[in-house]
């Protein structure tokens, strides 16, 4: 458990980011002209403790930073979310939306009475009296679950968005000059139970991808390959294997990076073909980008630099929390970093 700050005015936005592994909380006061985290926080889902009810460490997460939000940002992710990169003949907003039911029987494979749908206009698409829209739909179900799980905590959602989209929103609003960029950019989500991509030509999203390799993959595989339970594989690969251990513990997550690379450059080919574009630049958030080697490994097999991407670096902090300290865990930050810069 990470936590630091206090809450210091009323008009502070909140991100929410629950995942398989952990809830992070932030708040940030984003007034006209600046952006300032003011607090932070934290907190692991302990692992085999399934009577843990995730409301209740959300509650947690904001009581001990002393923030009581009326509303929160709050993203969502996994396989009840659906999103689609898709061109239709040119139309206003308005048409569009009155459209979207039936355009979207075309892409989403769930019932389209059984989800939540949204879309933005991205722009021109390069084929004439086209353009290129962003389809999105979430299981109604999913939102639902989050909606009664937030106002059972007195609280209200502002508004809900993607993990994806969460970090290249606090990416893209701390880098004003992506807009020149036409390259291709990859933004890597490396999580505890998925890797989330998202690969932009400048400031326009063209790609998102899920896919379900993450850190409780290589626990499992090593809990499976020594005989040991999966909390003790997880210890191991964090650092606490003993030399005669570190070798299998090596070679075994490298076994499943090598999916995970298999996985992304096949998402890298589509995305080159489609666009042709070239990924250029790989910016990499989440937990398991902290892992020793998997960036280097990354690296090495997708022929790019996969560089860590702090995302408070463009960010002010407030007086009472430490850079050092904020560093150690930035980079799990980034999506609800993202969530509390939304406009």
């Amino acid at each position: 458990m990470m936590k630091f700050g206090n809450k210091k005015t009323k008009e502070e936005k909140v991100g929410l980011d629950i995942g398989s592994y952990s809830v992070k909380v932030v708040s940030a006061d984003t007034g006209p002209g600046e952006n300032t985290l003011t607090a932070y926080n934290i907190k692991n889902i302990p692992v085999g403790e399934k009577k843990i009810k995730v409301g209740d460490l959300v509650r947690e997460a904001l009581d001990e930073i002393d923030i009581h939000p009326k509303e929160v940002n709050l993203s969502i992710s996994g396989p009840d979310v659906i999103v689609r990169f898709i061109d239709l003949p040119k139309m206003s907003k308005d048409q569009l939306k009155s459209a979207l039911s039936f355009e979207a029987e075309k892409y989403i494979p769930f019932n389209i009475s059984e989800v939540v749908l949204d879309f933005l206009i991205l722009g021109d698409a390069p084929e004439e009296g086209q353009m290129r829209v962003l389809l999105a739909a979430v299981k109604r179900e999913a939102v639902s679950g989050m909606v009664e799980m937030i106002e059972s905590l007195g609280m209200t959602i502002n508004l809900i968005d993607t993990d994806p989209f969460a970090i290249f929103n606090a990416f893209s609003g701390t880098n004003p000059e992506l807009g020149d960029q036409k390259k291709g950019i990859a933004f890597l989500d490396l999580g505890h139970s998925k890797t989330n991509i998202l690969i932009s030509i400048g400031n326009v999203p063209c790609f998102m991808r899920q896919i379900q390799i993450g850190g409780r993959d290589i626990d499992e595989a090593i809990a499976k390959n020594m005989s040991i339970p999966v909390e003790k594989a997880m210890e191991l690969r964090l650092g606490g294997a003993k030399e005669k251990d570190s070798e299998a513990v090596k070679n075994t997550m490298m076994l499943i990076l090598d999916e995970l690379v298999k996985e992304m450059h096949l998402s890298y080919g589509y995305f080159e073909n489609r666009y042709n574009a070239k990924v250029e630049d790989v910016y990499c958030s989440g937990g398991m980008a902290y892992q020793e080697g998997v960036l280097d490994y990354l690296s090495e097999k997708l022929g790019l630099s996969a560089m860590k991407w702090n995302p408070v670096d463009s960010i002010n902090l407030s007086e009472n929390i430490s850079k050092e300290d904020i560093d150690s865990v930035a980079l799990q930050l980034a999506v609800s970093i993202g969530l509390v810069l939304r406009n």
